[in-house]
C-alpha cells in the first residue's frame, strides 16, 4: 500500500491538499505545481533491482503493525492515584540463593503498585533495569518481561564475580504510555518551523512543516517515490526553490490534562523502585562460563542475544563475538589505516567522530566546516578520510539548519560509489512525530542500503541504534518511549541485511548515563564495537 495513500491506516498525509499531484512539488502555483526549473535537492531516481534477492518488500503499514499490534495494552489515565507508582513499587528476588555462578541468570520480579499503594492489575508499564557493581566499573543491562498482570519479571546474565547490585527504574506509568501514544498519533504539530527564504540580498521568512493544514497552495517538498515530505506557506514574494534554512521550536500540546502534563513530568519520570533484598553474592564456579570465541563478523540478518554486552572496568564486551580492544589511539589507526568513513545522521552520530578525532589526534578538519551540519577531518599521514553530514528534515533544533547542504541519507548513500565504511544513526530528531514519519525514512534508507552493497559489497554499513536521554527532556516530544518504539522500528526494518547493529540503547541502559550525548566511556565503546567487525587485530 502507497504510504502516502489516505486509505492507509497510517497514512501520512492528513488532507487533500497535500496529495494533489504524482509529481516533485516546489511551487505554489497549481497550473504549473511542478516546474522542473524550482527542483531542490533532487537526484536521478535509482531502482532497486530485487531479482533474485532474498530481501522483501517493507511497507509502512507492515512494520506499524507488527510494533504497535504486539505492544501490550496500556491503562486509560484516570488519576495521578490510581497510576502506577515507582515509589510504592517493590522488587523482590526471585528463589534467592547464598550466591550465585558467573554465567547464571538472575531474576527477580517487580509487583507494581499505584499511588495508593494497591496493586496494578495490568501491565504496559515502562520500565529498564541494569545489574552493576561500581567498584569493579561493570555493569549490564536487564531483559524485561511483562506478565500483563501489574508484575513484571526482569531477567540479568551474570557476567562478571563480586558483589553485585540490581536497579530496576520505572520510567514512564502505564497511564503515562498510554497518553503518549495518544499524543503521538497523527500529531505533526508539536513542532512550529520557521523557514527562511534568500535570493541575493533578499530574505523572507514563512512558517514551515511536516504537515501543514492550508486551503491554499503550499510550496511541497517531496519525491513521491521515496514519500518523503515536508512543507512551507509560500513567502510573499520569493519562489518555493530559495528555501535555504530552517529552525525549529516547541508548540504546546492542546489536547492534554493538567494531571496529564503531570504525570509526564520529572517528578514522575525515571523513578528508583525499591528493592527488597541487597547485593548479591556472585562468585567464579569452577564449571565456568562460555565466553564468546567467535570473531565479530558481519552476516544476514545476525541476531544479537539481550543483553548484547556488559561493561567491565569501564570497557564494553559483546556477548556474542571477541570484541576488540580499539580505545586507544594505536589500534584505532592499524584499524582505520587507508580507510574512508562517512558518518551520517544525527548529533549522536557526529560524536563518533569527534571522539575518534580526540583519541586520533592526527586528524586536521578542513572545509567545509560546521559541527551542527558538515564536517571533513583528514590524516594525511595514515590515510584516513572522517565525513560527517546531518541527515535532511525534520529537524529539533534552534539553530539555522541549512537546509540544501543537509541531506537525506537515502539519497547520500545513492552519492557513495567506494567507501569502507558508513556509519548512520537517526531517531533523536523524529521522536516529536508520528512513528510513521520515521518507518517511512528507515524503509528508504533500507532500500538505499541494499543498492549500496550491490554497487560496492566490501563497504561496511553499521546502524547505531537510538540511545537514552535525559529525564528532564520535554517527555511529550522526546520520551524515551519514542525512543523505545523507534528501536523496535529499526530492529524490524534492518534485521535481515547485513549490517552490523550497534545498540546503543543497550549500553546505555547498562551505563545509567540518561543523556542525549552520552559520555567518552559509552561513545568509545560504541566505536570499540563497530570496529571490532571491521578488523580483528586490535
Amino acid at each position: 500500500m502507497d504510504p502516502l495513500s489516505p486509505n492507509n491506516k497510517y497514512s501520512l498525509a492528513p488532507n487533500e491538499n497535500l496529495l494533489s499531484s504524482n509529481k516533485d512539488s516546489l511551487s505554489p502555483n497549481k497550473d504549473n505545481m511542478f516546474p522542473n526549473s524550482l527542483q531542490l535537492n533532487q537526484e536521478p531516481e535509482v531502482k532497486l533491482n530485487v531479482t533474485g534477492t532474498p530481501f522483501r518488500e517493507m511497507s509502512v503499514d507492515d512494520i506499524m503493525h507488527s510494533i504497535l499490534d504486539n505492544l501490550p495494552k496500556v491503562g486509560n489515565f484516570s488519576s495521578i492515584e490510581n497510576s502506577s507508582s515507582g515509589q510504592h513499587s517493590v522488587v523482590n528476588l526471585e528463589q534467592p540463593r547464598a550466591q550465585y555462578c558467573v554465567g547464571d541468570t538472575l531474576s527477580v520480579q517487580v509487583n507494581m503498585k499505584d499511588y495508593r499503594g494497591n496493586p496494578k492489575a495490568h501491565g504496559g508499564d515502562f520500565i529498564l533495569a541494569r545489574i552493576h557493581s561500581p567498584k569493579l566499573q561493570a555493569s549490564a543491562s536487564g531483559q524485561v518481561t511483562d506478565l500483563l498482570n501489574g508484575s513484571y519479571r526482569v531477567s540479568f546474565h551474570l557476567f562478571w564475580p563480586g558483589d553485585v547490585l540490581v536497579s530496576v527504574i520505572l520510567i514512564h506509568s502505564s497511564e503515562a504510555v498510554g497518553i503518549l501514544r495518544r499524543i503521538r498519533a497523527h500529531n505533526y504539530d508539536k513542532l512550529i518551523y520557521t523557514g527562511v527564504f534568500f535570493s541575493g540580498n533578499k530574505m523572507e521568512g514563512s512558517q514551515c512543516g511536516v504537515r501543514l493544514k492550508s486551503d491554499k497552495p503550499l510550496c511541497e517538498y517531496r519525491k513521491k517515490e521515496d514519500a518523503e515530505y515536508y512543507a512551507c506557506i509560500p513567502p510573499k514574494t520569493l519562489p518555493c526553490s530559495t528555501l535555504r534554512i530552517l529552525r525549529s521550536r516547541n508548540a504546546p500540546i492542546s489536547n492534554m490534562t493538567n494531571d496529564e502534563h503531570f504525570l509526564l513530568s520529572r517528578n514522575n519520570t525515571g523513578i528508583p523502585m525499591n528493592n527488597s533484598f541487597g547485593p548479591v553474592k556472585v562468585i567464579s564456579c569452577p564449571a565456568g562460563t562460555h565466553r564468546p570465541t567467535e570473531k565479530c563478523m558481519v552476516g544476514f540478518g545476525m541476531k544479537s542475544p539481550l543483553p548484547t554486552g556488559y561493561f567491565f572496568k569501564n570497557r564494553w564486551s559483546s556477548s556474542s563475538c571477541q570484541t576488540g580492544s580499539f580505545f586507544m589511539a594505536d589500534a584505532i589507526k592499524r584499524c582505520l589505516k587507508d580507510k574512508m568513513l562517512k558518518f551520517m545522521g544525527d548529533s549522536t552520530v557526529r560524536q563518533w567522530q569527534e571522539t575518534l578525532n580526540l583519541t586520533l589526534k592526527g586528524l586536521k578538519y578542513g572545509e567545509p566546516y560546521d559541527r551542527h551540519i558538515t564536517a571533513l577531518a583528514v590524516d594525511p599521514v595514515m590515510n584516513i578520510t572522517f565525513q560527517w553530514k546531518m541527515h535532511g528534515h525534520p529537524f529539533v533544533s534552534g539553530y539555522n539548519m541549512v537546509n540544501d547542504v543537509c541531506g537525506y541519507i537515502s539519497r547520500e548513500l545513492d552519492r557513495v560509489t567506494i567507501v569502507d565504511v558508513v556509519v548512520i544513526g537517526v531517531g533523536q530528531h523524529f521522536r516529536p512525530f508520528p512513528l510513521e514519519i520515521f518507518i517511512q525514512r528507515l524503509i528508504n534508507m533500507r532500500k538505499a542500503i541494499l543498492r549500496l552493497q550491490e554497487r560496492s559489497p566490501q563497504t561496511l554499513v553499521v546502524i547505531k541504534l537510538e540511545n537514552t536521554r535525559e529525564f528532564d527532556s520535554e517527555m511529550t516530544h522526546l520520551s524515551d518511549w519514542y525512543g523505545y518504539e523507534q528501536n523496535l522500528a529499526q530492529k524490524k526494518v534492518f534485521g535481515d541485511l547485513k549490517v552490523v547493529l550497534v545498540d546503543a540503547w543497550d549500553i546505555t541502559t547498562a551505563a545509567n548515563t540518561f543523556g542525549v550525548h552520552p559520555n567518552h566511556i559509552v561513545v568509545s565503546s560504541e566505536i570499540s564495537l563497530a570496529l571490532s567487525h571491521l578488523c580483528h587485530d586490535a
